[in-house]
């Protein structure tokens, strides 16, 4: 993936956010399927992933890095979950609008060979371009999930 699909894709999918602040309050706590969480939860989750990436990730990516392994998935989705549960529905978003544009700062600033940097989270090696396609798949993944709970075809 390229820096400009990346970038196209951290813009439309924070007007695509955006548009989530007209959810009524029903649909953002409707579950997304049978069994999963409110739209809320995955909304949060996504902002918790992020503030993670921000805060403990992106600093360290180096040219032969070796990073700790990811925390607790469970324990992160958990407190995602509650918080979302505590916070009004334009704040979460809000939260996680502005993430996303130091996201897309970031990577407006990043080369192509800068996204070719290596290094290793646990045992598994990848570069930041893999790290970006990881989470971009991740929010498309949560996208048709929203999508589906609110009844819009994708």
């Amino acid at each position: 993936m390229k820096k400009q699909e990346m970038m196209t894709h951290y813009e439309s999918f924070a007007l695509w956010l955006e548009s989530l602040k007209m959810l009524d309050q029903k649909t953002w706590e409707k579950p997304v399927s049978e069994g999963k969480w409110p739209v809320a939860a995955v909304v949060a989750h996504l902002l918790f992933w992020d503030r993670y990436s921000i805060q403990e990730r992106f600093p360290y990516f180096k040219e032969g890095a070796e990073l700790d392994s990811f925390p607790d998935f469970q324990s992160v989705n958990d407190a995602a979950r509650e918080y979302a549960e505590k916070q009004e529905q334009c704040a979460v978003i809000d939260e996680l609008l502005a993430i996303r544009k130091q996201y897309l700062k970031m990577l407006s600033s990043m080369t192509e060979q800068n996204l070719d940097t290596a290094f290793k989270i646990g045992s598994h090696s990848l570069t930041v371009r893999d790290y970006f396609a990881d989470f971009i798949e991740h929010d498309l993944h949560h996208k048709k999930q929203i999508m589906q709970a609110a009844g819009v075809s994708n």
